[in-house]
């Protein structure tokens, strides 16, 4: 088998207009049951989670990462998180980070708020697969605000044909 081809390489920041919503804008917030955000890869297309590194020659190169999902009245809603791989019918997942949205939430223009999300290397999902953002509240509450604060970045491979070749 011949190694794959990409004509491009890039990062991108995906935010919550980016990506499917319909299972999480405007859902009741139950503590423990888990709500998500999700998006899919396009053709001959490859998407890795993260973008950049922490440790390029002692540079970050690194992009700003933020998860905030907030209830109707535009507050913190305190979830336990993960970022998945997900085949493209929804059956194999690979869970790539599971952390608390607190630790995620910081201020993007702030670098001593912000977090960072290096690209996950060796690690990323093909054509008609997802990326999933899943959010499990730690306590009820009203519902999720449509606008709340998110930032995802990624690295996208961008194949020479359909096949790879």
């Amino acid at each position: 088998m011949a190694n794959k081809v990409y004509t491009g390489i890039f990062a991108k920041t995906l935010i919550k207009s980016d990506m499917n919503s319909t299972g999480f804008d405007g859902l009741a917030i139950t503590a423990g049951v888990p709500v998500e955000l999700t998006y899919q890869v396009l053709p001959s297309n490859e998407v890795a989670f993260g973008s950049g590194s922490n440790s390029l020659g002692g540079v970050r190169t690194a992009r700003v990462f933020q998860l905030d999902p907030q209830n109707a009245a535009g507050q913190s809603v305190n979830c336990r998180f993960r970022l998945i791989y997900s085949d493209a019918n929804r059956v194999r997942t690979t869970v790539v980070r599971e952390d608390l949205t607190e630790n995620v939430k910081g201020a993007v223009g702030n670098p001593t708020q912000a977090s960072y999300l290096p690209e996950t290397t060796g690690m990323r999902v093909g054509a008609y697969s997802y990326l999933v953002i899943q959010f499990t509240p730690l306590a009820s509450g009203t519902t999720f605000n449509k606008d709340s604060p998110i930032q995802l970045p990624c690295t996208f491979y961008t194949l020479a044909n359909a096949s790879g070749q």
